[in-house]
Parts: structure tokens; C-alpha cells; sequence
């Protein structure tokens, strides 16, 4: 992220603790490290006062960052986004980019914080109807609308072309794009999303007629 030399434009409290929260994750993911609070400012075009009036300290920053950050919401209302309209391998393509960007970027977000297995944040916040991550209060209670993510998705799989449920086949193909998608496992040979669907689907073995005989 360049430089921004410009002050913000004001907002109001919960959008500047956004925007803030938007940076962090941005350079954290970027540099591999947890930001400096002076960075922060810098990079989001603010006094690094204007930090410490938005959170009471850069724990407390760090901490609304990290549960934004593992927030699943955001890849749900991508998952409802796809054209439903595709063929089925065109929407699983796009089930498995989605997922592997999300994959990516919590991986990318775990290294900067040091972390080996993702932090144990509180599961349910009314994000996916509010459109934007919906952060905790402290003291009360939250709204459980994180569903399982495959729950609202099913349809992007024709149940009648498959040996498997629709569930499964998500699965396999997250279970794939985990793999194919972390530097660690597949030792920096990744898969493409075209890749994970069509090895789920169709597999890598030839049909008889062109297997080579000899």
C-alpha cells in the first residue's frame, strides 16, 4: 500500500474503526507483520491521534482486526453472488476462487500475527444482513446468523450429474483448495481454481481409449 499523503475525510465513529480495521489487515497481510500504529496512520491518511480516539489502545485495534479478518460473512455473500444462471462447472470455478482468496488471506493474516491455527473469536455477529462485518460489544450479547458456509450455497451443484451430495462435492473442493492453495502443502506447486474443480469432477486419470497400451 502506497503512502497516502492526504488527511480522511471525517466519518463517523464505527466507520472510521472500519476504515482503520481495513488498513491493518491490508498491511498485515502485505508486510507479514502486525503494523506499526504510526504505519497505520500514515497509510490511512490520518493523525496517529485520531488511532487512539477510534480504539482505547492498538490491543484493542488488533483484536477488532482479527475478528474482522476471520469474519465469515464476506465469503458467504460472495458464495450468493455467483450466477446461478452458469454452468455448473463455471459457478464451482468461481466457489473455489472465492474460497481460495479467502483461504490466502487468513493464511496471509496468520503469518503476520504469528499465529498457527486461526484465533478462537466469537462465531456469530450479525454481518451477513448488515452487508459489512458487524463487530462485537463487549458485554453483549451477538445475533447468530453466521451459518455454515455451504449451507446457502447447495444449489451451485446439479445434485443429479453427481454420486455424491452437493455437501460433499463442497467439501472435496474445499478440502482441495485448502491443500492446493497453502505454500506449506503443496510445496509451492498450487492449483488454480479451474484446477481443483475439474480434478473433483473429472478426475486425472484418461478415459480407456486413450490410455497408451504397450
Amino acid at each position: 500500500m502506497g503512502t497516502t499523503t492526504g488527511r480522511a475525510a471525517p466519518l463517523a465513529p464505527d466507520e472510521r474503526r472500519d476504515a482503520l480495521v481495513s488498513v491493518f489487515l491490508q498491511l498485515a497481510r502485505e508486510h507479514g507483520r502486525v503494523p506499526t500504529t504510526s504505519e497505520i496512520a500514515r497509510a490511512g491518511g490520518v493523525a496517529e491521534g485520531t488511532i487512539f480516539r477510534a480504539f482505547p489502545s492498538k490491543g484493542a485495534l488488533q483484536a477488532d482486526a482479527v475478528e474482522s479478518g476471520f469474519c465469515p460473512a464476506s465469503a458467504r455473500r460472495e458464495f450468493e453472488a455467483i450466477d446461478r444462471s452458469l454452468p455448473m462447472r463455471d459457478r464451482l470455478v468461481e466457489f473455489a476462487a472465492i474460497l481460495q482468496q479467502r483461504i490466502r488471506n487468513v493464511l496471509d493474516l496468520m503469518n503476520a500475527l504469528g499465529l498457527t491455527q486461526p484465533p478462537q473469536v466469537a462465531p456469530h455477529h450479525d454481518c451477513f444482513e448488515a452487508g459489512r462485518h458487524v463487530r462485537s460489544r463487549l458485554g453483549g450479547e451477538c445475533q447468530p446468523s453466521h451459518v455454515e458456509l455451504f449451507d446457502s450455497v447447495l444449489d451451485l451443484v446439479d445434485a443429479s450429474e453427481l454420486t455424491v451430495t452437493p455437501y460433499q462435492l463442497l467439501h472435496r473442493i474445499r478440502l482441495l483448495t485448502f491443500s492446493g492453495s497453502h505454500p506449506g502443502i503443496a510445496q509451492g506447486d498450487l492449483l488454480t481454481p479451474e484446477e481443483v474443480v475439474d480434478t473433483i469432477l473429472d478426475g486425472v486419470r484418461a478415459e480407456p481409449s486413450r490410455r497408451k497400451t504397450g
